[in-house]
């Protein structure tokens, strides 16, 4: 017995998902051959069992524990509890109590997370939709990859697994905000570090570290006292902006100092969410001045070219240039392509002449891919020229937006000639893209070429009493017909789904009398 091979990104808890939907066997079978135990209950990031499930995959467990959950993003800001949550032996019982996930003041209902668009692509790529590892990361409410929110799935029963129990691919996605995207980022990146350490190489995480990062941040006064007002203006406007809705995760208020102060003292235990939250925060601060002026950094950008043009007009390599300025050598060599400073560059691929018909080819539209090809660069080094070339941007957007438009003019055009009779709904179906991009930028345009829009069809409100005498007949023929004792939900949807055995029982009074006394609808159940 095999689990399947693991995806891209996939959790352990995916891949025994995936094992139940294909495998001959019961949920409570599986888990005992799987886990050693048929009552196990399998986490969604912090899998234990790893002896007993390493047998199963033909990997090693320590490579399970560190590749496939998020045991290694508590156990490095846990330090205490270290040894118990990087133990592969452990049960589930000792990792939830070393997690320390019930002592948190911060606490989040336990489910298993996905992105629509991923899942949508995952069962295009791979034939089937699994649960991201990066998705459950303990705060992470939004898709990196597509900028869009994570849906929440509520674990089923005890065990938390039961076949076919793998994200939705019909899902509508909505659109994030970009300081969630950029946080769901930071994590993952973390993660993907934290994985990569070995229990030699990771170290504690110590509230004199962030003392330390404070204080070269500007957060600290000349007497050493952590400016927490400033801290947690910063902290609340990130957490506002990184959920869809408030959760228990979220900082209160603005005076919830306790939410600072209790952190940076080191002396309890912390949700790994809040390290996440207070690291993303110092990677997107400048050193506190004591001037709020909105217009510092804007200054600060311009002095800083105006002295790397200087350097460079001196003779100064970039290198020594990236020295002093103490920003990269991409920055300053683009610095010196929108100032028209020539650089020393090894090799001298990229000529007068090279620069120049990369632009005339990327101002008559060509794609960047074709442009370096055909001069045998780097597409990157194609970017670089056009961003640094004036107006050349702003010239390629809008050749793209008229290339659009004229291929889906045509697009819809062509489809309702070849299709006379077609009406809007069948023509928005077959041509999405072009409709809605059409609808958005050509609207009036739209309408003129668009079939004359039908008349809504009037629906008839449904006929409950017909309806309650059709179904107990139907209801009759299916109990008589099955060997097996059906459920009301089972029998609900054999009908297909409908509700009307569920939520619309109470509308079907000799429906409800017939359950009654089939078993199948208890006496004291409310309708």
């Amino acid at each position: 017995m095999q689990l399947p091979k693991a995806l891209p990104d996939e959790s352990l808890y995916s891949r025994i998902c995936r094992f139940l939907s294909v495998c001959e066997y019961s949920t409570d079978q599986a888990l005992g051959l799987l886990a050693g135990d048929s009552r196990a209950a399998i986490h969604p990031y912090l899998t234990s069992n790893l002896g007993s499930l390493a047998q199963s995959t033909g990997e090693s467990s320590k490579a399970l524990l560190s590749c496939q959950t998020l045991r290694p993003l508590f156990s490095n800001y846990l330090p205490n509890y270290r040894n118990v949550i990087e133990d592969v032996a452990a049960s589930t019982n000792e990792v939830i109590r070393s997690s320390q996930l019930s002592t948190f003041r911060e606490k989040e209902t336990l489910s298993v997370k996905y992105c629509p668009v991923c899942a949508k692509n995952d069962l295009h790529e791979y034939g089937v939709a699994y649960w991201h590892l990066n998705h459950q990361i303990p705060g992470v409410e939004a898709c990196s990859a597509h900028r869009t929110w994570l849906v929440h799935q509520e674990l089923p029963g005890r065990c938390h697994v039961c076949c076919h129990f793998l994200p939705s691919s019909e899902t509508i996605p909505i659109h994030c905000t970009d300081v969630a995207t950029e946080f769901s980022y930071f994590a993952a990146q973390r993660v993907l570090v934290l994985q990569a350490l070995s229990q030699d190489e990771s170290r504690a995480v110590l509230s004199t570290d962030y003392q330390n990062q404070l204080g070269l941040s500007g957060f600290l006064t000349a007497s050493g006292r952590v400016r927490r007002k400033i801290i947690l203006e910063g902290l609340y406007e990130l957490s506002e902006g990184l959920f869809l809705s408030p959760t228990h995760l979220s900082v209160r208020s603005r005076l919830d100092f306790s939410f600072v102060s209790t952190f940076l003292s080191g002396q309890y235990p912390q949700h790994p969410f809040k390290h996440l939250l207070f690291e993303f925060f110092l990677s997107r601060c400048r050193p506190f001045t004591g001037v709020k002026d909105e217009s510092l950094s804007t200054r600060t950008a311009i002095n800083r070219e105006k002295q790397s043009c200087d350097l460079l007009k001196l003779g100064l390599s970039m290198a020594a240039v990236s020295r002093e300025v103490g920003k990269s050598r991409c920055y300053v060599k683009s610095v010196a392509l929108r100032n028209n400073i020539p650089v020393n560059l090894k090799p001298r691929k990229i000529t007068k002449g090279i620069k120049a018909s990369v632009i005339q080819l990327a101002l008559k539209g060509f794609h960047g891919d074709v442009i370096a090809k055909k001069h045998h660069i780097s597409s990157g080094s194609v970017e670089q020229i056009i961003s640094t070339t004036t107006g050349l941007v702003e010239r390629r957007k809008q050749c793209k937006a008229e290339s659009l438009r004229r291929r889906y003019r045509c697009q819809i055009v062509r489809f309702i000639n070849l299709n006379p009779n077609v009406s809007r709904q069948e023509i928005k179906r077959a041509q999405e893209a072009a409709y809605y991009w059409l609808y958005n930028h050509e609207y009036a345009w739209l309408e003129t070429v668009l079939p004359t829009a039908s008349k809504t069809q009037h629906v008839d409100r449904v006929d409950w009493y017909q309806r309650d005498n059709e179904l107990v007949d139907v209801i009759r023929e299916l109990l008589l017909s099955s060997s097996n004792k059906k459920s009301r939900t089972e029998l609900d949807k054999a009908l297909g789904g409908h509700g009307w055995l569920t939520s619309k029982i109470a509308k079907l009074p000799k429906t409800r009398e017939l359950l009654r006394k089939k078993g199948l609808f208890g006496v004291n159940t409310c309708s």
